[in-house]
């Protein structure tokens, strides 16, 4: 709740600013962006609905006439069509006048043309009801032509069916087929057929202005259509135009506090400075977040340096517990190889005395005080691998004849459960320049290990030397303790180190207890196998001073493999 407060009071205390920037930076995030979001849908739908709004008004205003052009300019050409064929058929008849039967089929179909022709000149006139002013210019226009031809079509059709509405040319005489034939020529020549010829350009020329009409009202037609695409484009264009720019300052305004607080709280990390504070300059959640960022450093820094007293204070014990134990384990060994000497010595005299009834129980003597002296040795270890008190003695050594002596002496611990001890070696092993006792302590404690978990089974240990292919550290590495390591993780070769064991094994939440101080994998294996836990934790540190390290795989129930990477030449610290 003080986080709260504090916070509050810091965005409160912002310097007052003026003008739509400052209305923008108290705004919260999900409102610059909801009020983006809207400006930008917005203007797009606006332009949608103009763009769509002016393209119908001008569409429904040329539709009508579209309409009519294309209907008129369909009629009038068809009317045309017709008077042409009428003015073909007058022609043919006159000469036809000598074939009946050719001559009566072909004055039928006259008739029913000129018929059609007065009925599309009666189709020109009809025109739906209208309001719109261009279209009854036109509908006047064509009101002019149809009566000032209507006259002439009429005659026409009268004097074409007085010629020959009843006449079959069959039934005439030659005499009669003359007279028809030069009525038929006169009629060709005559006043009326000629002003049909002159209403068939009218009805071309109107067909072909009602064409031209209706060309230009498509035009207008797909203007519209492009204005509204135009108008809906030009909107998207602007809206995409303020999206970006609102997504620009945005993005901007949400994310340059953020990489402030990012570049504090990274340097903060880096450097450890908890003098450094985050700048609030907006009052939205990116500002409460800086304004919590401060409060947490400077929350840090208090439990920091609570932390650093205390680990000074906890380091100060433990070494003080180190050096105790280390001095404890040095008195206990004394007065322990004491009892175990005169253990020996006791059991020799018995042995030359005869006195067999005592040697068993100067063997247990012997046993429990062997074991005992192993298990403060161990203390000794750890003890003085805490207290940083433990010294490296490099030397050059054999690694076969190391081998050798190390099977040597777990020899008899190895065959004290029916095992058996195998070596496997590839090629080559040569010499190794580190600390001949410790690496020996390493190998010799998992030999010990895996004798302990294992009953008539094979324990075989493994080595060889291949090329290092890790680059050259450049810092020095530590320990889990966060303590300085004396040697460096770096030679040109490794020796590697592996024993396996066909012995219980473990689990996998086994495994991650077994390198820790004081433990074994579980209560029960405390108890069934003995043992102080310290084993794997001395063999793991004397690894990491020595620049390697240890690593374990294993199966429950099929037996475990335990790793050593040692560098061929260890490398003291300055």
């Amino acid at each position: 709740m003080s986080l709260i407060f504090a916070s509050k009071n810091q965005l409160q205390n912002l310097p007052e600013q003026i003008g739509l920037k400052s209305l923008f930076n108290r705004l919260g995030i999900r409102q610059k962006i909801g009020c983006g979001y809207a400006l930008v849908i917005g203007i797009a739908i606006l332009g949608a609905v103009a763009g769509r709004g002016v393209e119908s008004y001008y569409k429904n205003q040329v539709r009508e006439k579209l309409a009519l052009d294309r209907d008129k300019s369909e009629v009038l050409t068809n009317l045309n069509h017709t008077v042409q064929e009428v003015r073909i058929d007058q022609q043919e008849l006159a000469s036809l006048a000598g074939k009946p039967q050719i001559f009566d089929r072909k004055r039928s179909e006259f008739l029913t043309r000129v018929a059609q022709m007065s009925g599309i000149l009666d189709q020109v006139q009809t025109l739906p009801p209208s309001s719109n002013p261009e279209v009854l210019s036109e509908y006047q226009q064509i009101q002019e032509f149809a009566a000032s031809n209507s006259k002439t079509v009429e005659a026409y059709f009268q004097q074409v069916q007085k010629l020959l509405g009843n006449v079959k040319l069959s039934n005439l005489n030659p005499k009669q087929q003359q007279v028809l034939r030069a009525n038929l020529n006169n009629f060709v020549t005559s006043e009326t057929a000629l002003r049909l010829g002159k209403f068939s350009q009218d009805s071309a020329q109107l067909a072909s202005s009602f064409r031209e009409k209706a060309d230009q009202a498509f035009r207008t037609y797909q203007k519209a259509e492009q204005l509204g695409t135009v108008i809906l484009m030009f909107s998207l264009a602007i809206s995409a135009g303020i999206a970006a720019i609102l997504a620009a300052y945005t993005s901007g305004a949400i994310a340059r506090p953020l990489e402030a607080a990012t570049h504090v709280a990274q340097q903060v990390t880096e450097e450890s400075n908890f003098d450094l504070q985050v700048p609030v300059t907006t009052s939205d959640e990116v500002g409460m977040l800086a304004v919590s960022l401060n409060e947490l450093i400077q929350k840090v820094a208090e439990y920091t340096e609570d932390l650093h007293e205390a680990k000074v204070a906890a380091e100060a014990a433990n070494r003080s517990k180190s050096a105790f134990l280390a001095n404890m384990s040095h008195e206990l060994r004394t007065p322990l190889n004491a009892i175990i000497n005169y253990s020996e010595m006791l059991q020799e005299d018995a042995q030359d005395s005869g006195s067999e009834d005592f040697l068993p129980d100067l063997e247990k003597i012997q046993t429990a005080g062997k074991h005992l002296l192993d298990m403060i040795s161990d203390i000794l270890d750890i003890s003085k691998i805490e207290a940083g008190h433990v010294t490296l003695y490099l030397e050059n050594f054999d690694v076969a004849a190391m081998i050798e002596e190390v099977m040597t002496t777990a020899q008899p611990l190895v065959e004290k459960k029916g095992n058996s001890l195998a070596l496997q070696t590839k090629g080559e092993l040569g010499t190794m320049y580190a600390d001949l006792p410790k690496v020996r302590q390493i190998l010799l404690n998992l030999l010990s290990n895996a004798a302990k978990f294992t009953e008539k089974g094979v324990i075989t240990i493994g080595v060889e030397r291949i090329k290092n292919n890790r680059p050259k550290p450049t810092k020095q590495r530590r320990n889990n303790n966060d303590e300085l390591l004396s040697g460096v993780n770096y030679s040109s070769q490794i020796l590697v180190f592996r024993v396996s064991d066909t012995g219980i094994g473990m689990t996998d939440e086994q495994l991650q207890q077994i390198f820790k101080p004081f433990t074994q994998a579980d209560a029960s294996t405390t108890r069934k196998y003995g043992g102080t836990g310290l084993g794997l934790t001395i063999s793991q540190r004397l690894c990491q001073i020595l620049g390697g390290e240890i690593s374990v795989e294993s199966e429950n129930g099929r037996g475990s493999t335990f790793t050593v990477s040692l560098p061929e030449r260890v490398v003291m610290q300055a």
